[in-house]
């Protein structure tokens, strides 16, 4: 009564396959040499704006925060600049920082000491 037929495929499922097809990326971001301690990272999911030295503003999800950096996940797919301003109100963000890594939808960020 409710099945499919098999001659018409489900958009959505033809959507996530070919998502689940892209290759994983094996690569490990990280400026902290061996032996040296990493600093702390607050799990966190707040929206926040990253703003370009050019005007433009990407909006995007803080996933977490240490006081050197955050890691950021955006919907867009676009190459960050070098450096960026991130603004996020609640954790009281605004500040300079640059950009370590990039990968499809994600990215580290290095905030600028002032």
């Amino acid at each position: 009564m409710f099945r499919k037929t098999p001659d018409k495929p489900d958009p959505l499922v033809q959507r996530m396959r070919k998502i689940a097809d892209v290759p994983v990326e094996e690569v490990t971001y990280s400026s902290v040499t061996p032996g040296e301690k990493r600093s702390d990272r607050k799990p966190t999911f707040k929206a926040a704006t990253l703003a370009f030295i050019t005007g433009e503003r990407v909006d995007v999800v803080v996933k977490n925060v240490s006081d050197t950096g955050a890691r950021v996940e955006f919907m867009r797919d676009i190459q960050l600049p070098d450096r960026v301003l991130v603004s996020e109100p609640t954790l009281r963000l605004k500040t300079w920082a640059y950009v370590i890594w990039q990968t499809r939808g994600a990215a580290g960020l290095q905030f600028v000491k002032t």
